[in-house]
């Protein structure tokens, strides 16, 4: 007999933050710094390849975890004789500066460490002092593209290492520079208006009840028994005499192999090729090779399923035909698809 229940228990509670925020449809802003180098310098003064200091500053908006979009200003230092070896009067120097627009791609590793890909257009203004009393600039678009990776230090507050590359940076009124650049460096972004997501856990009212008897033990489930069941067909395309080309109903017959290749598990095809016994023996062997070879590409390029197809050709081995439409029947190539089920019997 069972007693009244002498103990009922009811719990409730709450988690705290996932460690998650939203930062769908945000802005955000941000600056960096690093180093710039010029590569690939043709120019009409004597300047070659250099580097310097360069910074940008930037905005953004966050579409969604993947997606951004920028806009921003980006100063790639100046290139001038005085880094040169031996050192010069600095009276000849190239300066690049200007805006930038592009998409941000994001790839969060975890909850704190992100990567980042990018690309967009650069409008710079390049300033080219080729002498004391020379002087050129001209304003152009080139392309940039870069990567990095981040860390979040806080949900609004992140830090990356990026990389970017400008391709193409030429002085185009007068044709008196022409170069690339790319940029190593650290980059602060702060977005704002970020919400942390909470996720809340409930634990349901428990229940513990006091019996007289045991409960008792439920019985344990049979494991399920399974059989393989293998199935075969077979189906036999024709061809005319002396001929290893494909008929049209031979092609038919092979189309209703193909269906049914894609509805069974683990088969296979065996394709048996064979002649009738009229002319030379070993002419007969070949001629039964190629229309196993024709029946197995057709199979192939018209996309049948199987695990494997196996080929055989015996010639005019098993042709015993007398008449002339039974030899008919014997210039075929039989194709045999075996099929092996797993079938549960309790």
């Amino acid at each position: 007999m069972m007693n009244k229940t002498l103990i009922a228990l009811a719990l409730m509670s709450t988690c705290g933050y996932a460690n998650a925020a939203d930062i769908d449809n945000t802005w955000y802003i941000g600056a960096g710094a690093g180093q710039s180098n010029y590569e690939s310098v043709d120019a009409a003064s004597h300047l070659g390849d250099d580097s310097d200091l360069a910074w940008n500053a930037l905005v953004g908006y966050q579409l969604n975890k993947y997606l951004a979009f920028e806009a921003g200003w980006q100063d790639l230092g100046t290139n001038d004789d005085t880094h040169m070896w031996g050192g010069l009067d600095g009276s000849q120097s190239i300066d690049v500066d200007g805006f930038t627009l592009g998409a941000v791609g994001t790839l969060p590793l975890n909850e704190k460490w992100f990567l980042t890909g990018e690309a967009g257009a650069y409008q710079y203004h390049l300033a080219h002092q080729m002498s004391a009393n020379k002087y050129v600039s001209a304003t152009d678009t080139a392309a940039y593209f870069g990567a990095g990776v981040g860390y979040n230090i806080t949900d609004s507050l992140a830090i990356s290492a990026k990389y970017r590359r400008f391709a193409g940076i030429d002085e185009t009124a007068w044709n008196t520079a022409n170069m690339d650049a790319q940029t190593v460096g650290l980059q602060l972004t702060y977005r704002f208006g970020v919400k942390p997501t909470t996720t809340t856990a409930v634990v349901l009212p428990a229940v513990i009840e006091k019996q007289t008897k045991p409960m008792p033990r439920p019985e344990p489930k049979p494991e399920p028994k399974y059989e393989i069941h293998t199935e075969k067909s077979s189906v036999a395309v024709l061809f005319g005499f002396d001929s290893s080309e494909l008929t049209s109903a031979a092609k038919a017959k092979l189309d209703q192999v193909i269906q049914l290749s894609k509805s069974k598990e683990q088969d296979v095809i065996l394709l048996n090729g064979q002649s009738d016994n009229q002319g030379d023996n070993q002419y007969n062997l070949k001629l039964s090779e190629k229309r196993v070879q024709h029946v197995e590409a057709y199979l192939v390029s018209h996309g049948v399923e199987v695990k494997k197809i196996d080929t055989q050709a015996v010639g005019e081995q098993d042709a015993h035909a007398d008449t002339r439409k039974d030899r008919a029947l014997e210039r075929r190539v039989i194709v045999t698809l075996t099929s092996q089920e797993k079938v549960q019997v309790s």
